[in-house]
């Protein structure tokens, strides 16, 4: 009983770096469509070639091959065998070890010369070195892209978090106002005063030792029991009291979670934006390149832009009114503009975000790393 044989010849398209070509089993070249002798439009082609993209380098060694007679395309590239064989209604194989390369890729600086691509094999390493560090710059572009979208998530998260703890907060201080109103003006942090109402409840439960254990000072501790004794709020019914520390023990749940986003957020600014997290910090950085969508419409701002992002609503009403416009926007959160006296803040705004710009378009084109550089220049100043 003799075998099955396939007679339908196969063809092995190879994508290299200086053109696709089409071979037989054997590893015979039987037809080829070159790149131009260019780095960019090498680097660009075979990218867009390994993202599956029908090129017309591809376009025109198919058209060839079919005119050829042949129907059985073998690939080592999932997503452009499925392209190809849509296109052009082929049969399309998918196959990791394609063996008849090996030769080929050998070669194929000696091709090279001989297609009169390149002058000596010097010319084609340098060239094949340039195309390597092109690809290796673009994949990098996209992975921060990609971890750029994630960043722009979780900021938005951690303001929405933010809004949402001042409600539930103000909530809870109107409730526990009514059974001690003297507490709200002695304590100004939110977090403080949800952990007073969650270990104590009662005002009458109260005590130095709790409240030293919060953070307070014993004077301060002592001033607030007296308060306490001499309150002029309603008392509490137990129901009213397991409501209150209820919501205590959830904000402060809210803000243990913060904490841990602003950790993430921070990693996440580090991978996206090294140099702009070293001269901003991790979290102003993070919330730049939120504002303006991205390290790399961020590093195409100017920096009297960046400047003022994040105070569109009040350079809008200065346009408008005539009046003075704003210094700064969210650059004000870096400790080098809101630790300065007041007069002096619109120059520092103006220089640090001349350092942010710098910083920024490091980070999305060239990938230097200046952050420590810079950073020094704007403590000296």
């Amino acid at each position: 009983m003799s075998e099955k044989v396939d007679i339908e010849p196969s063809i092995y398209v190879i994508e290299t770096l200086i053109g696709i070509f089409g071979l037989t089993k054997e590893g015979v070249i039987v037809e080829k469509v070159l790149f131009p002798p260019d780095s960019k439009q090498i680097a660009t082609a075979i990218d867009r070639l390994r993202r599956g993209e029908v090129i017309k380098e591809i376009a025109e060694l198919a058209e060839k091959m079919k005119q050829r007679g042949y129907r059985k395309f073998v690939f080592s590239s999932k997503t452009l065998a499925e392209s190809i064989g849509e296109s052009y209604n082929v049969e399309t194989i998918l196959w990791d070890r394609l063996e008849p390369t090996r030769k080929l890729r050998e070669n194929l600086g000696e091709l090279a010369i001989e297609y009169g691509l390149m002058n000596d094999v010097n010319e084609f390493n340098s060239v094949s070195h340039e195309v390597s560090l092109l690809m290796a710059r673009k994949a990098i572009q996209r992975a921060q892209s990609d971890r750029g979208a994630a960043v722009n998530q979780s900021v938005q998260l951690l303001n929405e978090i933010d809004r949402t703890l001042n409600v539930l907060s103000n909530k809870l201080r109107e409730w526990y106002g009514l059974h001690f109103p003297e507490l709200d003006r002695q304590v100004d942090h939110h977090k403080t005063y949800a952990n007073i109402v969650e270990k104590f409840g009662d005002r009458s439960n109260i005590n130095i030792e709790g409240l030293v254990e919060l953070g307070f000072r014993s004077s301060k501790s002592s001033n607030l029991i007296k308060m306490a004794e001499k309150s002029m709020g309603a008392p509490m019914i137990p129901e009213d009291n397991e409501q209150l520390k209820g919501l205590a023990l959830n904000i402060l749940g809210l803000y243990e979670y913060r904490q841990k986003l602003e950790l993430y957020i921070s990693s996440l600014a580090v991978e996206v934006a090294p140099n702009l997290s070293e001269v901003a910090g991790t979290i102003l950085a993070a919330k730049l390149m939120e504002k303006a969508r991205g390290i790399k419409n961020l590093a195409m701002k100017p920096s009297s832009t960046i400047q003022v992002l994040g105070a569109e609503k009040a350079l809008y009403r200065s346009k408008k009114s005539g009046s003075r416009p704003p210094k700064h926007g969210l650059i004000f959160q870096h400790p080098y503009i809101h630790s300065k006296p007041k007069k002096a803040r619109g120059h520092l705004a103006r220089v640090l975000a001349g350092k942010l710009a710098i910083a920024a378009r490091a980070d999305a084109f060239s990938g230097s790393s200046i952050g420590v550089q810079l950073r020094k220049e704007l403590d000296e100043k």
